[in-house]
C-alpha cells in the first residue's frame, strides 16, 4: 500500500546482514523486486514450518518440521532475484526466503517470540554464524574499554556533564568519574 511504512533499496547494499522479520520479510522483498499480496488464508498462531533449504546457516540444527508464530494477512508470493525460498508452511508458499551471498534473510514468521520452537537457535544461527558475531563481549571489558578511551580523549582537559538523574546521565556521570575524577564537574541540571 502507498501509505505503509518502508526503507531505502541502499540499506541492502550496505554489505551487512540483514534479517527481515514479518513485515520486515515482506518489505525487503518488495523494496528488492519481490511480490507481496494478500493471502487467502490468514496465518496466525503456532504453525508447522517446513524447512526447504537444511543448508541455511539461519536453519542449523533446526528440525526440519519446525513450530513457528505466525501472525499475517499478506504473504510473499514471489521472491525477490538472488533469493530462495528456505522454508514454507501448507498455506504459505515462502515461510522465509535468503540470498546467502548478500547476507539477506527475510523470514515471515516470529522466531523472537517463545511461541516459535527454535527460534532462540535460528536468531543465534544469524548473529553468530551469519554476521560472525564472536559471543565475547563482557560489561567488564566494556566499562575498561570505556574508561580508557574517555581517558585518551579527555588527557588533561576538564569536562561538565549535565546530570539530570536520569539513567542515561547517571551512567554518564558515573563512568566519567571513574575516568578522569576531580577533572569532572556534574552540573545538577
Amino acid at each position: 500500500e502507498a501509505d505503509s511504512p518502508t526503507y531505502s533499496k541502499e540499506l541492502f547494499e550496505l554489505g551487512v546482514p540483514v534479517l527481515g522479520l514479518c513485515y520486515g520479510a515482506q518489505l525487503m522483498m518488495h523494496v528488492l523486486g519481490g511480490k507481496v499480496e494478500r493471502a487467502d488464508v490468514r496465518e496466525y498462531g503456532k504453525t508447522e514450518v517446513l524447512i526447504d533449504k537444511t543448508q541455511s546457516k539461519i536453519f542449523a540444527d533446526v528440525s526440519p518440521k519446525t513450530v513457528c508464530w505466525m501472525s499475517h494477512f499478506d504473504y510473499i508470493s514471489q521472491v525477490a532475484p538472488g533469493f530462495e525460498i528456505s522454508s514454507h508452511t501448507k498455506d504459505c508458499p515462502c515461510a522465509s526466503a535468503e540470498n546467502e551471498e548478500k547476507k539477506l534473510y527475510a523470514i515471515q514468521f516470529h522466531p523472537e517470540v517463545l511461541h516459535t520452537q527454535e527460534g532462540t537457535k535460528m536468531l543465534y544461527n544469524f548473529v553468530r554464524g551469519v554476521c560472525q558475531c564472536s559471543g565475547d563481549w563482557r560489561m567488564d571489558s566494556f566499562v575498561e574499554e570505556s574508561i580508557k578511551a574517555i581517558r585518551e580523549k579527555v588527557g588533561d582537559g576538564k569536562v561538565l556533564c549535565a546530570l539530570s538523574g536520569g539513567v542515561d546521565s547517571s551512567v554518564a556521570a558515573v563512568m566519567l568519574s571513574k575516568a578522569i575524577g576531580k577533572q569532572l564537574t556534574c552540573v545538577f541540571v
